[in-house]
């Protein structure tokens, strides 16, 4: 049996996250914001207003943890660089 260890096994060398993944999760965590706030407003005025307010409340919250859930998910994704390097180019000639 190798001793090597299996290809599986290896460490993944994950590249830096890049402008518009820094700018997502930073969008993420403000819409996780406005969602907690807008629970808690929620809430606290639920009993207090019509119903169809309280239903835009809830849509508007609800929104909130859409965007919040797509935007962390696409911020903490591990994206590769796909760009050819200069040296692949050579080779093709």
């Amino acid at each position: 049996m190798s001793k090597e260890t299996p290809a599986h096994h290896l460490p993944v060398a994950h590249p830096p996250k890049r402008l518009w993944q820094k700018i997502s999760s930073i969008i993420a965590k403000g819409s996780f914001g406005l969602a907690a706030i807008g629970a808690v407003v929620t809430v606290i005025y639920g009993n207090d207003v019509e119903a169809d307010i309280k239903a835009a409340l809830g849509a508007t919250t609800f929104f909130c943890v859409a965007v919040g859930v797509v935007c962390q998910a696409m911020g903490s994704t591990s994206i590769p660089n796909l760009k050819p390097t200069p040296k692949e180019f050579d080779d093709k000639k």
